[in-house]
């Protein structure tokens, strides 16, 4: 089950034949376009290959290598990166000191990061934040950030994806810092149109993962209802909801959708089996309005970081909430292992 991919460099993967990455069968691939506040990637070959790319059939990414520092103009190089390629982004943060094992960057830089993302109208989906690096950064909470891109290699001899992957550690899929493994980069060694490359794997569909990297948002109606999808299982039922996987989902609601009026919502948890401390069944962390510049503004105070959010329990959604002036979205970040919906109506 599943689909595969590649993640590439213009420079260590000069010259490979992307028409035919498509070819043997890969459904994605993502593409470095900036490192630092370096912009020359796109010229260097990446639009290349992301055009070729799409045309191909491929399900296409941009990604950007953080340093320490800067991050407000990092944000903005990779932004116009990602708007001249016209794809979405990956983040990759695994910045290391010269002695090659401490790391340079901290939770707060990468959220910064995104944050300043957000503001310019970059989507970055995704964050390949390795569980190494997680471990030296001395384990924290990743709460709030893009579903991760983990690694976990494979110790076998090049061979195709499909067949290197049998031989992974099922343990790679296992979530860290209270998020979870959407991609799981395998192997560095993958034998892929003539080159040895990074592969990749996602558990899910290709339509699920274009959902995933794309997520656009979801034009309304007068009144509608959203089912969210499910979020991982817990290995304890009865832990903590704030300790359970979490994932990011966004709403549109601009008035070229229909919108008209003001727009509220309520967000609610589907009930599941095997709880049995209580009758939690939810955990909706952040939520935040997107705003017509892009930048986010809290739901409530409930809803942020430093609140941490509210468990939802069976059958009892959250109160609505109305959004303010110049709103033009919603995004939220969620724990349901049994799915959740989004109540939405407006007015006027």
């Amino acid at each position: 089950m599943g689909i595969f991919g590649v993640d590439i460099h213009p420079q260590f993967q000069a010259g490979i034949n992307i028409e035919e990455i498509r070819r043997e069968g890969f459904d994605f691939m993502a593409v470095k376009v900036s490192e630092g506040v370096d912009g020359t990637y796109l010229a260097a070959g990446s639009a290349d290959f992301l055009q070729r790319g799409g045309a191909a059939g491929l399900l296409r990414l941009g990604y950007h290598y953080l340093d320490a520092g800067n991050e407000d103009a990092q944000a903005t190089v990779f932004a116009e990166a990602l708007s001249t390629a016209g794809v979405p982004g990956m983040l990759d943060a695994e910045a290391l000191a010269a002695d090659g094992q401490t790391p340079i960057l901290t939770i707060t830089a990468i959220r910064g990061f995104l944050a300043s993302c957000r503001r310019l109208g970059a989507r970055v989906p995704l964050l390949y934040l390795p569980r190494w690096y997680w471990d030296r950064l001395g384990r924290p909470s990743l709460a709030g950030l893009p579903p991760l891109w983990a690694s976990a290699y494979v110790s076998v001899p090049p061979a195709p994806a499909s067949a290197m992957y049998q031989s992974h550690d099922p343990a790679g899929w296992d979530s860290y810092g209270a998020l979870g493994v959407e991609v799981l980069q395998f192997t560095d060694r993958a034998p892929v149109a003539g080159q040895l490359i990074d592969a990749d794997h996602y558990l899910g569909t290709r339509e699920e993962f274009a959902a995933l990297i794309g997520r656009p948002l979801q034009r309304k109606e007068r009144h509608d209802m959203d089912q969210l999808p499910s979020t991982m299982m817990p290995a304890d039922p009865d832990s903590d909801p704030r300790s359970w996987s979490q994932r990011n989902y966004d709403v549109g609601f601009d008035a070229a959708g229909g919108w008209e009026g003001s727009f509220a919502f309520g967000f609610g948890a589907q009930d599941w089996a095997g709880r049995t401390v209580d009758p939690a069944r939810g955990y909706l962390n952040l939520a935040s309005w997107i705003m017509a510049d892009r930048s986010l503004s809290p739901v409530d105070a409930v809803f942020t970081l430093e609140e941490g959010g509210q468990v939802i329990f069976a059958h009892n959604p959250t109160r609505s909430y109305a959004a303010p002036d110049g709103a033009v979205g919603l995004t939220l970040n969620y724990a349901a292992p049994g799915g959740a919906y989004v109540t939405e109506g407006r007015s006027g």
